[in-house]
């Protein structure tokens, strides 16, 4: 599997007063993708004794998103550190791409902050998203 694929329509709450999808909503999008996608190659409560804070962010816009429409994530991880994530999420509408989606999340210990690198099965579960 070289990508997580997660489908949705927009919901009102995510537009703005053009009728447009807000651009920090983007964010959120991949966000939603990433949860599925990392919900797919382990149980839940895994997570629970991480956090992943964000340490980049950045976004490529190509062309709006508007109510209802149906979207696509794809969410591609491009690396995996020690203990960092590199995503690469690509959405699209019905007319074709409308926005690249760029993080980077660190793996901390939620007990103490302290950087949790992923051992060799996390890794090879983490590499079907490559």
């Amino acid at each position: 599997m070289p990508a997580y694929i997660y489908s949705r329509r927009i919901v009102f709450h995510e537009t703005d007063a053009a009728g447009i999808v807000h651009f920090a909503n983007y964010f959120r999008l991949a966000e939603e993708a990433e949860t599925h996608a990392l919900a797919s190659l382990a149980k839940p409560d895994t997570f629970r004794q991480y956090t992943y804070p964000r340490v980049h962010a950045e976004a490529d816009y190509h062309a709006p998103l508007r109510f209802f429409e149906k979207i696509t994530v794809t969410a591609r991880l491009t690396r995996i550190g020690n203990s960092t994530l590199h995503w690469e999420f690509c959405i699209s509408g019905p007319a074709g791409p409308c926005a690249t989606v760029r993080c980077i999340s660190a793996r901390r210990h939620a007990a103490d902050a302290s950087a949790a690198p992923y051992n060799d099965t996390e890794r090879r579960l983490l590499e079907s998203l490559l």
